[in-house]
């Protein structure tokens, strides 16, 4: 099942997404040493064309008010931990273990990830924009004001995971899980999905009349009805 459309157009009965990130109040920041990257607190610091095998952060750590540019490591492991107010651009990493991870007020731009796990974690004013994405564990994660823009997702997992006010801007889906998904204000009207695994989960999502069309053939299953021309 192939699912096509333009750019969504928001109607006044979906909310959109809201943002209160004033990026500007990272123009100033003092840089890091890529060498000693990881060794200092990450706070209040900006870090530029860092390559690592690795950059591991524990349980409870928090990354707040940074700026990474050119970011490139083979695996980032954030279990548990926090990330507040930072900007990433220009990432490169094929894998990023985020579980119970705690995302707030975060853009991340013109980068590629591969498995991302974020399962059960929470993000909340987060954009992914001209970023393209392997699989993306969402299973019960909570997302409040988020947008894919200009993006494409290999496939999305959001089985269980409850979402407000999510969009998804010009970007290209593979397959989306929603089994078991709770989703408020969730705008699908500006993506192209391959696939969707739990039609029944995307009670609360809005859709266009064109991916409704898509989509009736597997509604009639799900209902049950059979349709004999």
């Amino acid at each position: 099942m192939a699912i096509r459309t333009k750019t969504a157009r928001r109607g006044s009965g979906t909310q959109a997404p809201q943002f209160d990130f004033d990026e500007s109040v990272l123009s100033d920041l003092p840089v890091g040493d890529p060498e000693t990257f990881g060794s200092a607190p990450f706070e209040a610091v900006a870090y530029a064309d860092v390559i690592r095998e690795t950059w591991q952060l524990e349980v409870g750590d928090t990354v707040e008010v940074c700026r990474f540019q050119g970011l490139g490591v083979g695996t980032w492991t954030l279990r548990g931990a926090h990330l507040t107010e930072s900007v990433i651009a220009g990432a490169d990493i094929p894998a990023v273990s985020g579980a119970r991870s705690d995302w707030r007020d975060v853009e991340v731009r013109d980068s590629r990830f591969g498995s991302f796990e974020a399962y059960d974690a929470s993000w909340r004013g987060i954009r992914f924009t001209r970023c393209k994405l392997g699989y993306v564990n969402l299973r019960a994660a909570q997302l409040l004001d988020v947008a894919f823009i200009d993006s494409t997702i290999d496939e999305i997992d959001l089985l269980d995971a409850a979402a407000r006010r999510v969009t998804f801007e010009s970007t290209r889906i593979g397959t989306v899980n929603a089994s078991g998904a709770r989703l408020t204000d969730v705008d699908l009207r500006g993506a192209d999905i391959a696939q969707v695994v739990g039609l029944e989960g995307l009670r609360g999502a809005t859709i266009s009349s064109e991916q409704l069309q898509l989509m009736a053939p597997a509604l009639a299953d799900l209902a049950g009805i059979r349709v004999d021309d």
